[in-house]
């Protein structure tokens, strides 16, 4: 049976296949392309990607990278997504979760997601559907003989279960209301691993070498990349998530709160989060 077809529900209700191919019992592992949901908790793409990896009895790791080729890359935008992605593996740590970051630049260059999915059961990333991460989805699907799932991590009613065009937010508000309602208050539930030992991180070997960003130096990885050198970094402003519950936790502790909905359009009251 396709272990996709084992996923629980909250899970299933998830998951778009991007091209025909099953899941392949014989793969080595499981790899979460991770592209927009930096997080390993309340991470639906993670979640289907460990439950797969249990039910073939195979690693799990993700795959984190960035280019230089993404439009506007600057020192502002590297800076933030790495800072970001420190977090992301310290939180894989303590998940036992292997987590690989590749970092495009001189010397460094490589069609490694390619490589990976020649050995790997399935590639799970997040749904996105602009592009150029939906044209990236796509050529990856059609490139390989490896199940390419897409995974909605971002909404609360999920993509699959809306099949009708909305171009009005009330009417998209209105068609969803009673699917909100019924998953809104929901705790996301944890993932069982019981049936595998996932307590020591497993990375495979790599086409590439990767960055560990607990004690990388940032600054120095992004001087290294042909990017925009003009755009500085904003040093009140890091990126990752223990920097954003930081700032969200003083921003409902300050009361800020409950001057949202009257200054939440106005850019000199302090009405909002940032």
């Amino acid at each position: 049976m396709d272990p996709t077809d084992s996923l629980p529900a909250h899970l299933a209700e998830r998951v778009t296949r991007v091209n025909g191919h099953a899941v392949r019992a014989e793969g080595e592992f499981v790899v979460y392309w991770m592209r927009t949901a930096l997080r390993a908790h309340e991470n639906p793409a993670l979640d289907v990607a460990r439950a797969i990896a249990v039910r073939l009895a195979v690693p799990v790791f993700v795959y984190h990278a960035l280019s230089e080729r993404y439009p506007f890359a600057s020192d502002r935008h590297h800076t933030f997504i790495l800072e970001g992605a420190r977090d992301v593996e310290a939180e894989c740590a303590t998940l036992g979760v292997g987590y690989a970051f590749h970092l495009e630049r001189p010397r460094h260059r490589t069609k490694a997601l390619r490589a990976l999915a020649a050995r790997a059961a399935v590639i799970v990333t997040e749904t996105m559907p602009i592009p150029p991460l939906s044209t990236l989805t796509a050529r990856l699907g059609a490139s390989t003989e490896c199940a390419v799932l897409t995974v909605d991590t971002a909404c609360v009613v999920p993509m699959p279960l809306v099949d009708t065009l909305h171009t009005r937010a009330f009417s998209y508000r209105q068609a969803t209301a009673s699917l909100r309602r019924a998953r809104v208050g929901r705790t996301w539930p944890a993932v069982d691993t019981s049936a595998q030992t996932m307590q020591h991180a497993c990375v495979p070997a790599l086409p590439f070498e990767p960055i560990t960003l607990a004690s990388a130096d940032i600054p120095s990885l992004v001087a290294q990349c042909e990017i925009d050198h003009g755009v500085a970094p904003v040093p009140h402003t890091p990126g990752g998530s223990l920097a954003g519950y930081t700032r969200w936790r003083r921003f409902v502790g300050s009361g800020a709160l409950t001057r949202y909905a009257a200054l939440r359009n106005d850019p000199v009251g302090d009405g909002v989060s940032r």
